[in-house]
């Protein structure tokens, strides 16, 4: 057996490295201890157990100030960004388990992106509660963590279930292209559509008596944060959930290419994931969804400064 193998290298000085890290933010002994809230001498022994530890200097010493040595700026490049992701993770984790937090998933992307994030600062129980948002097309698995599913495609069997509201489907497009088009029939005009939602477009046709052979697709996109982006820029008209353009519509970038709306075939609902650490919690929340949806389909073009 070599020299080597019989080589251990002494447990190593965790807090020490904590300490040295803060001393190279600050630059500066007194300040860093001030952060960690012990002397300008403790934290001059845990660079010195450090320094130990590697043989050689970490800083270089000049009366009060300090700087980093090679070795110590080779070293604090290394373990600054490992240690920031260790902070975070702790403090989320604290926080995490100071208040309570909802988990609420959805299979709705561009709902989430346009309409729920906008109306989540109206979301204000009684109690604080923090709410993460995540968005995911699958159907929740039993292990998966969540507390609301909020959805228009998906279900969760045995779940407290809440129908939150129908589908109202519009035709919008730019200003400039209602204008262009406005003496036009409906066969001249160019459609953009959401692959995610073929049904929808099908559906508008279908109740104005517009044969689905006369609608002209020119362009179509995976999803409506992508259409409605599209039909913003002027490149064709848009048929989509009501819900989805209220705030385009109130802005004037979008307008009602027809004036009326026609109910869809979807519907959006909620549900409880069974297994829900804050069941109560996710009932407010999905009451207060609720009614939002209710309000938001009175008058969408105010629902988000309304809530």
């Amino acid at each position: 057996m070599s020299k080597t193998d019989d080589f251990h290298l002494p447990a190593l000085p965790l807090n020490a490295v904590r300490v040295f890290v803060e001393a190279a933010r600050q630059l500066n002994f007194s300040r860093a201890g001030r952060v960690l809230g012990m002397s300008q001498g403790g934290v001059s022994r845990h660079v010195a157990t450090l320094e130990r530890y590697f043989g050689q200097p970490l800083f270089a010493r000049s009366g009060t100030s300090v700087r980093l040595t090679d070795a110590g700026r080779l070293y604090f490049d290394t373990v600054q960004d490992a240690l920031s992701t260790i902070e975070l993770a702790t403090r989320q984790l604290a926080q995490s388990q100071a208040g309570t937090r909802l988990i609420v998933r959805t299979s709705l992307p561009t709902f989430a992106m346009t309409t729920l994030i906008p109306a989540l600062p109206g979301f204000q129980p009684a109690a604080p509660v923090a709410v993460d948002l995540v968005t995911s097309l699958s159907p929740p698995g039993p292990g998966d963590s969540y507390d609301v599913l909020v959805t228009r495609d998906l279900a969760v069997t045995g779940a407290e279930h809440w129908l939150l509201a129908a589908e109202n489907l519009v035709c919008v497009a730019s200003p400039a292209r209602c204008r262009e088009f406005a003496n036009q029939p409906i066969s001249q005009w160019q459609f953009l559509a959401a692959q995610s939602r073929p049904d929808v477009l099908a559906a508008w046709s279908a109740q104005l008596g517009v044969q689905a052979a006369g609608i002209h697709v020119s362009a179509s996109f995976d999803h409506y944060f992508l259409a409605i982006a599209a039909a913003t820029g002027g490149m064709g008209h848009l048929v989509v959930p009501e819900l989805l353009v209220a705030e385009p519509l109130r802005r004037g970038h979008l307008l009602r290419a027809s004036p009326a709306a026609v109910r869809g075939d979807a519907s959006y609902s909620a549900y409880i994931n069974p297994r829900s650490t804050a069941p109560e919690t996710a009932r407010v929340f999905c009451r207060w969804l609720k009614g939002w949806f209710r309000q938001a389909q009175e008058g969408p073009a105010d629902a988000l400064q309304k809530h």
